[in-house]
């Protein structure tokens, strides 16, 4: 665990649990940890360090948030972008390839409706729970329960809520089952900071990597393969889910 500390000086760093530094005291700001990577500020200009207090880009930029999801919004000349966590300022784009804008927590975005270019839009939403496609990786019926709360397991939610989650999981389930999709397969994302229920209809490709279920795999192969047909269709699809849904 890293801290922050001010020197008698004013300048800010980091010292670890035993006091011992781990970058120099230069910082005219600093703010805590967050995926590993922290914003610190030189003048009026903002960068990122690492925790073994490197460097990952120049401290050029005019704002800068918080690592959420292995991304860093930044802006400079009121221009927004991201960074990645070795420091490079890229795009997030969805499986149409069309850039996708949102600041900090992506799920959070999602349900506050902040974020652009989600392909599909909202399959089902009400006040606590949001149903989407997967924004970035083109599978037939990769459906997407979030939730509106910024938690990372359910065991932060009461118990309607959870219940909630269920009930809703069903119906998803039940919208595939009679659109034709057999051997739903379940996941839940416990590696983020905001709980998502991912829900996949088996296909025949997927048995490839072990009778469709690693996820890793499955996902890494969708991102590299399915054609512009195959994705539009995979558009049609999730209409014809959301049909589904909200006509109960």
């Amino acid at each position: 665990m890293l801290f922050r500390k001010k020197e008698e000086l004013g300048k800010w760093g980091f010292v670890d649990i035993n006091g011992k530094p781990i970058c120099e005291f230069i910082y005219d700001d600093v703010r805590d940890f967050s995926e590993g990577i922290a914003a610190v500020k030189i003048g009026d200009k903002w960068g990122y360090i690492n925790e073994q207090g490197d460097e990952i880009c120049e401290i050029r930029y005019d704002a800068v948030g918080d690592f959420q999801s292995k991304l860093g919004v930044v802006e400079k000349e009121g221009k927004k972008c991201y960074l990645n966590t070795s420091g490079e300022e890229v795009a997030v784009t969805n499986f149409m390839g069309e850039e996708m804008v949102f600041e900090g927590c992506k799920s959070c975005a999602i349900g506050d409706h902040t974020i652009t270019n989600l392909p599909g839009g909202y399959l089902y939403e009400n006040e606590f729970i949001n149903v989407t496609i997967d924004p970035e990786i083109p599978i037939r019926g990769f459906i997407v329960i979030g939730i509106k709360k910024h938690v990372d397991t359910t065991t932060k939610l009461t118990k309607d809520e959870r219940m909630a989650i269920e009930e809703i999981t069903n119906k998803v389930k039940l919208a595939l089952e009679q659109l034709g999709a057999r051997n739903i397969l379940l996941f839940e994302d416990g590696f983020s900071e905001h709980y998502r229920r991912w829900i996949i209809p088996s296909d025949d490709w997927m048995f490839q990597f072990g009778r469709g279920k690693n996820l890793k795999q499955i996902t890494t192969y969708a991102r590299k393969n399915m054609s512009l047909e195959e994705k539009k269709d995979f558009l049609r699809f999730a209409d014809r889910v959301k049909q589904i849904l909200n006509s109960n």
